[in-house]
């Protein structure tokens, strides 16, 4: 996440924030939780999203060596952060 474009971020944060994305062809995936889901009925438009749906988003810190975007920025309230740190030389020789 923290190499994709910052367009592309928001997007994603839209779906799994509000429930829903609107796609460039027209095709709009909803989550049944929406209210725009029973306002909707054109099945060839509209796809319901698994209320199993889960996102599972990897990034790196924000700034040198990895120079990408500072992603908990952009959707660090969506999400559940568990920061993971560089295992020790030991563990990595073996």
């Amino acid at each position: 996440f923290d190499k994709a474009p910052t367009e592309v971020v928001c997007i994603l944060k839209g779906l799994l924030e509000d429930g829903e994305i609107l796609l460039s062809d027209g095709r709009r995936f909803v989550s049944t939780g929406v209210a725009l889901w029973s306002l909707l009925g054109d099945p060839r438009e509209v796809a319901q999203i698994h209320p199993g749906f889960r996102v599972v988003a990897l990034a790196n810190r924000p700034g040198f060596p990895f120079l990408g975007n500072d992603f908990f920025r952009e959707c660090g309230d969506v999400f559940a952060v568990h920061v993971v740190g560089n295992p020790d030389v030991d563990s990595e020789v073996q």
